[in-house]
This record gives C-alpha cells, structure tokens and sequence, in this order.
C-alpha cells in the first residue's frame, strides 16, 4: 500500500496535515480493515524508508500481536498502551516503542489512530552527548598530558644524543640507540594524540563519490583480495556541506578496522540511508545521512563497546587504538557523531552527519 498520502485525505478526516508533518512522534491512521489512511514522516522513518508499507500485522513483535490490539480497540473502543515494545520493522531493523493505540470518529467513518515514541532512541541520544562530551574532555586533557610528557622526553632524547658521542665502546652504543629510538616513537605517538583536526575546508559533495574513492583504495590491495565489499546506497541523498578530505580520513580509519575484524577474510557492507528527525546530542536535525559500514567478525565484547573510541583503547594486538579516536574527533568536528552496535558476526560503525550544520 503506497504511504504517498495526499493533503486532502488528510483532511477528509480531520488531521492537520502539516502539524503530523512535523511530530517527531511516529503516527498511523488506519481505517476499520487495517489499511493505511495515512503516515507521517517520522512513522516513515521507525517502520522503514521502502515507498510502499506492508501489512502492519507483519512487523515482528516479540510475543505481541499488534492487529489483536488493533481488533480489541477498534471493537471496544478502549485505548491500548504498549511500554518499550520491541520489534522488527519492515526493513529487518530491531526497535523500541511506546506504543498508544486509540479509536476516533470523524462523520460517519471510524479510524485508529498509532502513536509510537522510539524510546531506544532516547536512550542513543544521552549516549551521543556523553560521547560528545568525554571526546571533548579527552582531547584537551590528552593535550595537557602531551605538554607535560614533550618537555622530560626532549631532555632525554637531547642527553641520549650527546651520551652516544662520548661512547668509544660499540657495544654500549646499542643501548642510546634504544633509548633514541623508543623516544622518537612516543614523540610520534603523542603528536598523533594531541594533534588538532586541520582546519575545515567545506564544499558540496556527493557522500556516495567519498565512499567510491574509499572503497576503492581498499579494493585494490592485494591484501584485501579475500574481502567482499557489498554497496547498498540510497540514491535520493542529496549533497551536504562538508569537508571532504577529513570525511574520507574518517572512513578509511573505520573501513580499516572492520577489515581487520574480519582478518582480511570476510564480508564487509556500505550502507547509505537519509534519516529524517534525528537528534545528534542535543541538537535536532531535519535531515541527517547515515552511512554504516558493517562487518561479519566476531565482534566487539560488550564491556569494550563505551570505550572504544578512547585513545589506546584497541581490542587487537597490533596498533595503537587512536584510528576510532581520531575518526570520532573529524565527524564531531563536522557536527555528526559515530555510532557502534556489535554483536557475534555483526559489528555496525554508523557514520551520522547533518545535511545541514546551519539547522
């Protein structure tokens, strides 16, 4: 059944339309058979982004059966409140609802009406500004560590230099050299750390040319010959404002890590979507673009899935766990955020940048 529902069936019942519009709360009406009357944007959105709806008694609910409540409501006309419902929506995407189900007659004519409230979300949300926040603090006490650290390392790598001059032994040699050469690598280390993100060089770009040009650096290594790289884009994303260089930093950083989850052998997925009514922080956007970049490797432990976008936080041996920090620092600079989900064989780094950062 098409959702493309027309202003004047919306006000064949009595609704107005611009007001739905706008509710960041998902609504449905239907008639007295279950068919669509009308959905708003946002209900578009929870329940899935395809242009026809399916029957709303094949969304998956757990141990719930949405078209007996909607019988029980229509036949007695008594609302139904459903707390933190969670179910599959039409594109297999897991949610969390409140659910309030009630009867209205407009004329002659009964109608349902489905409110849902995306409670999960809510709870992403004060993620998103803790992350925001704790980025924030992290950077400016690693640029403080980083002051305190340069000053001692620079007197030792300066005492190291003139000790290896006055050595006529060889052997001992060795040992300044060590010292020279462990001292230059935490020097890089840290400048990594604390080194700022480069100034913003914003234009209009095509999200889908960034991940093209990414995926095709990767493509071509031949250490990733084994790697299936699967693009399901959503053509209808327009062009947003944004520095391209540092968004192709940032996806290289966590298309580089989803390689090395699934060891080089695997299938990864780049995945486009437009989102309307989307909350980064305590911001709210009209219109965001969503870009997950999905794995099928063993996955992230739970207890690691708060910290992982830490300095030196990293759950494999090699590396030095600031790819994440770094990408996380470029997208926050571009007003989005970098969002994780994993579970066994399916890790999901959700890249969310605002269409617009004026909004």
């Amino acid at each position: 059944m098409s959702i493309n529902i027309h202003k004047k069936n919306i006000k064949e019942i009595n609704v107005n339309y611009d007001v739905l519009e706008n509710l960041r709360t998902a609504i449905l009406i239907f008639d007295v058979n279950f068919n669509y009357i009308y959905t708003n944007t946002s209900a578009i959105d929870l329940l899935g982004s395809s242009s026809t709806m399916k029957d709303i008694e094949k969304l998956q609910c757990k141990n719930v059966s949405l078209t007996t409540y909607l019988k029980k409501v229509r036949d007695n006309f008594q609302s139904v409140v459903l707390r933190d419902l969670k179910f599959k929506n039409f594109d297999r995407l897991e949610r969390m609802v409140d659910c309030n189900i009630s009867s209205y007659n407009s004329g002659n004519n009964q109608y349902i009406l489905m409110e849902m409230n995306e409670t999960g979300r809510l709870y992403d949300i004060s993620l998103d500004q803790n992350l925001i926040d704790q980025q924030k603090a992290t950077r400016e006490m690693v640029k403080g560590l980083s002051h305190e650290i340069k000053n001692p390392l620079g007197g030792i790598m300066g005492a190291a230099q003139l000790l290896d001059k006055t050595l006529t032994d060889e052997s001992q040699g060795k040992f300044t050299k060590i010292i020279k050469k462990e001292s230059e690598r935490l020097l890089k280390l840290i400048n990594a750390m604390a080194s700022p993100i480069p100034k913003s060089d914003k234009e209009m770009i095509n999200i889908h040319e960034v991940t093209e040009h990414v995926i095709e650096l990767f493509k071509y290594d031949v250490d990733n010959v084994n790697v299936n790289f699967i693009k399901d884009y959503d053509p209808s994303i327009p062009q947003l404002t944004l520095d391209r260089h540092q968004i192709i930093q940032s996806l290289i950083n966590i298309l580089r890590n989803a390689i090395q989850a699934i060891n080089k052998n695997g299938k990864i997925v780049i995945k486009t979507r437009p989102i309307f009514k989307y909350t980064i922080g305590d911001i709210k956007h009209d219109l965001v673009v969503k870009i997950d970049v999905i794995d099928n490797g063993i996955g992230i432990p739970e207890e690691k899935l708060k910290e992982i976008f830490y300095p030196m936080v990293t759950t494999k041996n090699e590396g030095m766990g600031l790819g994440l920090t770094i990408a996380q620092s470029i997208i926050i600079e571009n007003k989005g955020i970098i969002e994780c989900k994993s579970k066994n064989k399916e890790t999901i780094f959700s890249i969310i940048l605002p269409w617009s950062d004026n909004e």
